[in-house]
């Protein structure tokens, strides 16, 4: 048998062999291949572009209708993975924590709230809650015939304000009621005996205005204060929200 051959033959062999290679690389699928635009590009494996440049390392342009960029994953999975907490300009959410624009306070204002226990040993005055612009909720409790009292004050700033009074007593009663509070007052918004009333929600709405006529901004916040006592305790909570409107 003549060995002759052979080596013609394993030079076509590894010919073919590069041939189909090369083939595979231009059609788009695999590791190592050529990236066709225009194209499904498929491969299980993660492409990686770095360099040191100014410029963005990935320009995408659409001047149709379309998007610049798509990116999707499964469900419950995020679509993007960045490594900066630097602000994105122009970079619009219709989601922050999973809520909605219309879950925050909308223009100018804010949103907080606090609560806490105090023995019914004593009678100092505690700092409930801040409005700012407004004035500071303060929480009193104190032993009254044998059980612990409540209360609540409201301390004005230096606006002249309404007050709109809406009460829930744990007796399912409601009481409505609107005044006028001047500034630098204590107003008391509620007072409860644990002999009698045990707990109360109150919520109260407060609008002042500054300006002059033809350019006068209007200041509401809204406060809900929540109150509960027994013999040895009294549980004080409060949230308050604020907005501005007007020039």
């Amino acid at each position: 048998m003549q060995l002759t051959n052979l080596k013609p033959v394993a030079i076509g062999v590894v010919a073919a062999a590069a041939v189909i290679a090369i083939t595979g690389a231009a059609s788009g699928s695999g590791v190592g291949a050529i990236f066709n635009l225009g194209k499904t590009n498929k491969v299980n494996a993660t492409s990686s572009l770095t360099g040191s440049t100014t410029n963005p390392m990935l320009s995408v342009t659409n001047s149709g209708p379309g998007t610049a960029l798509s990116l999707q994953v499964r469900a419950g999975k995020a679509p993007l993975r960045v490594n900066s907490s630097g602000q994105v300009a122009k970079l619009n959410a219709s989601l922050l924590g999973g809520l909605a624009a219309s879950a925050f306070v909308q223009g100018g204002g804010q949103s907080r709230s606090f609560g806490f226990l105090m023995s019914t040993g004593s009678y100092a005055q505690k700092k409930l809650l801040a409005v700012p612009g407004f004035g500071t909720l303060n929480a009193i409790c104190a032993p009254a015939s044998g059980a612990g009292a409540a209360v609540v004050g409201f301390m004005t700033g230096a606006h002249f304000m309404e007050r709109f009074v809406a009460s829930i007593y744990s007796s399912s009663s409601v009481t409505l009621s609107s005044s006028p509070m001047t500034p630098d007052t204590n107003w008391q918004f509620a007072l409860l005996n644990g002999n009698g009333i045990s707990g109360e929600w109150e919520r109260v709405i407060l609008r002042y205005t500054t300006g002059s006529a033809g350019s006068v901004t209007t200041h509401m916040a809204t406060l809900d204060v929540m109150a509960d006592v027994d013999a040895t305790t009294c549980d004080f909570d409060a949230t308050e929200t604020t907005s501005v409107s007007g020039p």
